[in-house]
């Protein structure tokens, strides 16, 4: 750790692998690049716990996750005596019913919280109060979001902004070289137009509604071909069958490619060359940064958080995600026109670049991190 560095403890019980997970993941490994140490506190053996191992981060156990843990806050307390944090930063909102009690007595820690996804039920009971009167700062994704934080927690609008996610997008254009070997491993020609989408497969994201469009599309750009990047969440497969079910009854199904799951993101993003996100919600929608960093049209849904990420006629067009015509005519419009294909792909990466880059991201939140530091080291109230 470099003089000035930080002591840092990453909580996040989840078990899964989505957006929420992977950010952990990238911001830690992020910030220890930055000379400061990381522990990742979360369930042993989870897809975000071998990730952060893969890529050398401490981790320790923490299982979380429930509303009432004496065993996992007596842990989490040991853990702050051992580690002794100068900021603790919590991802997955359960995990504050253990947390927030772990820290009494210390007053000198900041508590960050990050709102990944939107809340339903209002939080301002006795101890949701309690709960959140102990956090410093909450992060939201998006603008979406922080509404939705101002509307729902006990929080007020000082103690709540936004700082968006961010991808490496120097990383994507260098991996973006491996374009035609991708391609080719694929099965598409240099000739093939790929349309394509990437996330989980549920029906909420929209594959339905891309298979459709696909379908009204090749009666007018029969050279296109149609990918589909990603595998059912664990446990949930029963919600990839639909998807599936609907492509084998697709009279151009052997148009349409399924890739399933891929590590190598950038590389298989710029084997395409629009990409379609008809998405029926998303907080952020962090996918779509990372096609605008390979630096790809879109055509996407108009839902919640995408409307901070692209700009429509600029980088891409907005749409309803069940109008299937109107998606199919903008797809068949970039398919058709090069040049306006060239300039929403240079429209994308320079929104990349100044928007959505991982440094800014990682700058925003270490100045936060110090911020928080000397309020409570000054007991300057926020």
């Amino acid at each position: 750790m470099k003089a000035n560095g930080l002591r840092i403890l990453q909580v996040c019980s989840s078990d899964s692998w989505g957006g929420m997970e992977m950010h952990v993941a990238v911001l830690s490994e992020l910030l220890q690049q930055r000379g400061h140490a990381v522990l990742v506190a979360t369930k042993p053996g989870s897809p975000l716990a071998q990730r952060c191992e893969r890529a050398g981060l401490s981790v320790t156990r923490f299982e979380g996750g429930k509303y009432v843990a004496p065993a996992e806050t007596a842990r989490m307390a040991t853990l702050l005596r051992r580690f002794q944090p100068d900021v603790v930063h919590v991802h997955y909102s359960r995990d504050l019913w253990q947390v927030v009690p772990a820290l009494s007595g210390i007053s000198r820690v900041p508590l960050v919280f990050v709102k990944h996804i939107g809340t339903q039920k209002p939080k301002r009971d006795l101890l949701h109060r309690y709960l959140y009167g102990r956090v410093d700062f909450a992060i939201a994704i998006s603008r979406v979001i922080e509404e939705n934080l101002l509307a729902t927690h006990p929080l007020g609008r000082g103690k709540v902004g936004v700082i968006y996610h961010g991808v490496d997008v120097a990383d994507f254009q260098r991996r973006a070289r491996a374009r035609e070997d991708v391609r080719r491993s694929l099965g598409f020609s240099p000739e093939t137009l790929v349309v394509g989408t990437l996330g989980r497969l549920e029906p909420h994201k929209g594959h339905l509604e891309f298979i459709a469009a696909a379908e009204k599309v090749l009666e007018r750009v029969p050279e296109a071909e149609f990918l589909v990047v990603g595998g059912p969440t664990r446990g949930e497969e029963e919600k990839a069958e639909v998807i599936y079910d609907r492509w084998r009854r697709s009279p151009i199904r052997e148009k349409i490619h399924f890739a399933g799951f891929r590590e190598d993101v950038p590389e298989v993003l710029s084997a395409m060359d629009i990409f379609v996100f008809p998405s029926h919600a998303e907080a952020f929608g962090l996918v779509l940064i990372e096609a605008m960093a390979a630096g790809l049209p879109i055509v996407t849904s108009n839902c919640d958080g995408v409307l901070d990420v692209v700009e429509d006629g600029v980088n891409g067009f907005m749409l309803d995600p069940t109008d299937v015509d109107g998606i199919a005519e903008k797809i068949v419009l970039l398919a058709q026109d090069l040049q306006l294909r060239k300039r929403f792909a240079g429209a994308s990466l320079a929104l990349a670049q100044k928007r959505f880059d991982l440094n800014r991201m990682a700058d925003e939140i270490e100045h936060l991190y110090r911020k928080l530091i000397q309020k409570r080291t000054t007991g300057v109230k926020s």
